[in-house]
């Protein structure tokens, strides 16, 4: 089965994937039949260098994209407003969506899963959450039979980076978050990270899958407050300060929390450590699994795309 792939941006995921579709196109088509072709890419700047990319595929228009000989829309751009555009598009000209984009999913996911469906559109979005680690599958496919009561998890890198520096290294927040952006974990603006958002957006994502039910109430907490002493205190009582996100079920709903806690060093999220992610499970029949390890970068976030490409070929017609 020939799978024909019109990506919508080539930043760094991006350029991740189209490395990872050149580097394992003939293993996956020996292992599961399916044939991976690009056919358009959508970038602002054409005359950018991009190493491995194909200048003749790139376009600056979306609909060039999304209207081109292909099935399969991959939705990188990020953000919500053009973002879900591409995406309704996409939809309407019957295509199937693979998307990594969390704020667009916790922002408008009911919407576009519900005109997905109208349309007979199959939408993968394994890496919306936790990069590379496959919790979403777990939860959509190996946990379907079971009935999931709460979700603790580790989901943003960043403070999990600044938490764990602070804690081994005896830096302040500023100094951590310095290093973090440093080496590419925080953006120059990291109020999304800090501040609680980012890991509220995956864990409505999460919380969707899981439960099926609407949110009854939301509470977020970052760590732009967190200082030295706490993290220092923590370590006295034999614990370790950790961004946490829970959502568990409630009367009619969930309760969805972002918020610092302090975690025994036994808990199994404490062993998360700088931009590793961690997701532990409770369910009513399997009890606690735990699920752990980059949340992000690049070639672990384009992995979790191209395993959705993927699945979503295989069961082309």
């Amino acid at each position: 089965m020939r799978a024909r792939i019109g990506l919508l941006g080539c930043g760094t995921v991006g350029r991740g994937f189209v490395e990872l579709v050149a580097r394992e196109r003939e293993r996956i088509r020996a292992h599961s039949g399916v044939e991976l072709e690009i056919a358009r890419i959508l970038v602002r700047d054409p005359a950018k260098p991009r190493r491995g990319v194909d200048r003749a595929l790139l376009t600056t228009s979306a609909i060039d994209v999304i209207d081109a000989d292909c099935n399969i829309v991959v939705e990188l751009v990020g953000g919500v407003h053009c973002a879900g555009a591409y995406v309704r598009r996409a939809i309407d000209k019957g295509r199937d969506i693979v998307t990594a984009n969390k704020a667009l999913l916790a922002a408008e996911g009911r919407e576009i899963f519900a005109a997905g469906r109208r349309r007979g559109v199959r939408i993968g979005f394994e890496a919306s959450v936790c990069g590379g680690v496959p919790v979403v599958r777990a939860l959509q496919r190996g946990l379907a039979g079971d009935s999931i009561e709460s979700i603790e998890a580790i989901l943003n890198g960043t403070c999990n980076y600044v938490l764990t520096r602070m804690e081994d290294d005896g830096l302040d927040l500023g100094d951590a978050l310095g290093e973090a952006q440093a080496r590419g974990f925080a953006e120059a603006d990291p109020s999304l990270d800090i501040d609680g958002d980012d890991a509220a957006q995956k864990l409505r994502i999460l919380a969707s899958v899981a439960f099926d039910v609407p949110v009854r109430s939301l509470r977020v907490h970052g760590i732009r407050d967190v200082t030295r002493s706490e993290v220092e205190g923590a370590r006295s009582r034999r614990c370790v300060v950790r961004h946490v996100a829970s959502a568990r079920r409630v009367g009619g709903g969930a309760e969805l929390r972002v918020e610092r806690r302090e975690l025994p060093e036994m808990h199994p999220l404490a062993a998360a450590k700088n931009e590793n992610n961690a997701v532990l499970i409770r369910g009513r029949a399997v009890g606690e699994m735990l699920f752990a390890g980059k949340g992000a970068g690049s070639l672990p976030t384009a992995a979790a795309v191209l395993s959705d490409v993927v699945e979503i070929a295989q069961n082309l017609t």
